[in-house]
């Protein structure tokens, strides 16, 4: 999970300097990116002890509810009359993969102990 936190600094101070005025906060994407991360992998781990055979499925629920999230709290990105160009989307998504791609290699680091 250190390693993920020390990415996730990097890429924010990198986004930083490429996009300096973004339309969503860096600060807002990445503090809620970071915090849902932590709490997926948590949850993730909880699964992962009690039913590691379900750890799966719970990987996909999690990463539906948290997709959920984002649509409750950055409404900006699904407006009809979106304000957002690509760039701006492209500033969103890229963090979202990254953090969903380390979530990933956790869980699959997991699956591959048992």
């Amino acid at each position: 999970m250190i390693t993920v936190a020390v990415i996730a600094m990097v890429a924010f101070f990198v986004h930083r300097q490429i996009n300096p005025t973004p339309a969503i906060a860096h600060l807002k994407t990445y503090s809620f990116l970071g915090v849902a991360a932590f709490l997926t992998v948590a949850a993730l781990k909880f699964v992962h002890f009690y039913v590691p055979s379900k750890l799966g499925y719970a990987f996909l629920a999690l990463v539906l509810v948290k997709f959920g999230a984002v649509v409750l709290i950055f409404p900006e990105l699904i407006d009809k009359d979106p304000g957002l160009g690509k760039a701006e989307l492209l500033g969103f998504l890229v963090p979202y993969f990254l953090f969903l791609f380390a979530e990933a290699a956790i869980v699959i680091k997991w699956l591959n102990k048992n």
